[in-house]
């Protein structure tokens, strides 16, 4: 049977309809992830996913037969796709477990969910090899022919994908070149659907800066001690009490979470030679200690997350923008370990202040900025790591051999790529989203400051994906993607990844998901939810291993030669 559409000729398989036909409403009104493909060859030691190293993904027929089949049955059953969500309505997302930048067929994707189903994209990629004719041939043409099919695009910058870290055959310098001629080719898109965080962006995700070790938790002369690693923090009054906990009680008008108490007035001293006794609480509240040390004031919270308490210092930003968010974990029966994660944003910190320096405020665009202002930025960086040195090694390290690089490589890209200066320092383009949260295999990078997957670790993460974030409020989604396909239905994690249960015919999973964590359990409840496996027709799925992507330059950060 063939059914045609404006510019779009299509096949559609029967039995398929049929399958279709029996899914339940929702799976069509509140779809948001429409994935063609399960798998990416970036392996990012954060992925919030837990994908696979090998894809298997929608052939063009089978990419075709799909939403031709998909768009029938909507018609029929007068059930819009997407239509049925909160957050961002009519649009799809054609990616969870897989970079999208590097499925073969996304023009043809674009095509048929304009014509087809009647969404939109929404796109996240890290990027495509350069070095890949038909990647870079099919990323113009998208480009050029589809402006009006995407919602957004975000450029992910993390320094753990495969490229980047110059692991496995990869090298840093050709990521970058991929990522610029990448930034080039899509610049008329971005500049179309106009730049900020929901439409086109470049979204820097940064490592964690993590210490573990002892916490000392006690009262001295009256004060209350925190003090783990080079952090020690003490409460300006006396108090015998413990802190009271601080709960996010909603989120206001710009989504940004509501305390319910303001916090406790702490000193805060960092220094690698503080240790906390008597003495040196004593000096540092009158302002006479000796040690190499910097000291600040902040407000201290104890919030509670399902590994127990943690105490979190100055958690939101400051009324200047900048953020020195600290937070510190005592181990409990569910937390293995003990320590602090540092979450200060060095890179939005030293961009705000030359902004500052140059007479503008912080949501002011730096319209003549130039190369040189560009420089003075990673200079900042480098100075800052210096100024660390003396008190905290640990983070004069981590912005020196994580944050720098990062920065650079971003800088150089934009630079290469033909964009203005002004762009590194827009807030509308140039995001810094912080350190990369507790998701998917991310976990492990926290060194046990946390025993629970996906859990939120900071009031910032409660805020994106916790039981105080949006996501609460907009109920289930629904996700369609094929599954990884082998003659004996089984397959090692480490190939099919965590959430794609292995086939030995070709099918498509459609389930519904927790809209906070991904998964097809509602964490909240401990419910499962609905979950259907269809059947695809021979020739609908194809797979692509390591190897083969290696040498197809299916990713960014393989060099030519």
């Amino acid at each position: 049977m063939t059914t045609t559409t404006p510019a779009t000729n299509t096949t559609v398989v029967p039995g398929l309809l049929d399958q279709l036909r029996a899914l339940p409403a929702e799976a069509f009104t509140r779809v948001q992830y429409i994935a063609p493909q399960v798998g990416c060859f970036n392996g990012c030691a954060m992925c919030s996913q837990f994908a696979g190293r090998d894809t298997w993904g929608l052939t063009r027929e089978g990419l075709t037969g799909l939403f031709t089949a998909l768009g029938q049955v909507s018609a029929e059953r007068d059930l819009p796709v997407a239509s049925g969500r909160i957050h961002r309505p009519g649009v799809v997302f054609p990616y969870l477990d897989n970079d999208i930048g590097s499925y073969a067929h996304l023009d043809r994707y674009a095509e048929l969910a304009r014509d087809v189903l009647n969404v939109k994209l929404r796109v996240s990629t890290v990027g495509y090899s350069s070095h890949s004719p038909h990647l870079t041939a099919m990323h113009e043409r998208l480009v050029a022919e589809h402006t009006g099919s995407f919602d957004g695009v975000r450029f992910s910058i993390t320094p753990y994908t495969l490229g980047f870290t110059g692991r496995s055959g990869t090298d840093r310098q050709a990521y970058i070149d991929d990522l610029a001629a990448a930034l080039r080719t899509y610049r008329p898109l971005l500049d179309a659907l106009g730049h900020g965080a929901a439409t086109a962006a470049c979204e820097l995700r940064f490592a964690p800066l993590v210490g573990i070790g002892e916490l000392t938790d006690t009262h001295i002369d009256g004060h209350h001690v925190l003090a783990t690693g080079p952090h020690l923090l003490i409460s300006r009054h006396r108090a015998a009490s413990e802190l009271p906990e601080t709960v996010i009680e909603r989120l206001n008008e710009r989504t940004q979470p509501v305390y319910s108490r303001p916090g406790a007035e702490y000193l805060h001293v960092t220094s690698d030679y503080a240790e906390p006794t008597a003495t040196t609480v004593r000096a540092a509240l009158d302002g006479t200690l000796t040690v190499p040390h910097r000291p600040r004031e902040v407000r201290l919270h104890r919030f509670t997350n399902a590994d127990g308490p943690y105490w979190a210092a100055d958690p939101d930003f400051h009324q200047d923008g900048t953020f020195t968010a600290l937070h510190l974990y005592p181990a409990t029966s569910v937390r293995p370990n003990s320590g602090y994660t540092d979450a200060t944003r060095p890179l939005l910190n030293a961009l705000l202040a030359h902004k500052r320096a140059h007479g503008l405020g912080r949501r002011d665009e730096f319209e003549h900025a130039t190369g040189a202002d560009v420089d003075a930025v990673l200079d900042v960086l480098a100075v800052r790591a210096e100024e660390l040195e003396p008190v905290d090694i640990t983070a004069a390290e981590h912005l020196r051999e994580q944050i720098h690089p990062q920065v650079a490589a971003y800088a150089a890209a934009l630079e290469k790529a033909g964009y203005p200066p002004r762009l590194f320092f827009s807030r509308a383009f140039t995001i810094d989203t912080g350190q990369i949260v507790n998701q998917g295999r991310a976990e492990r990078l926290f060194r046990g400051l946390t025993g629970t997957n996906g859990e939120p670790m900071t009031p910032r993460e409660e805020r994106g994906f916790g039981q105080a974030s949006l996501s609460t409020v907009r109920g289930p989604i629904w996700r369609i993607t094929p599954l990884p396909l082998t003659p004996t239905g089984r397959l090692p994690i480490a190939l099919a990844g965590k959430k794609n249960q292995a086939t030995s015919t070709p099918s498509l999973l459609v389930e519904e998901l927790d809209p906070c964590h991904l998964s097809p359990v509602m964490r909240a409840t401990g419910c499962n939810l609905r979950r259907h496996v269809l059947t695809l027709p021979n020739g609908f799925i194809e797979h692509t291993s390591m190897a083969e992507g290696r040498a197809a330059f299916a990713l960014p950060g393989l060099p030519a030669a």
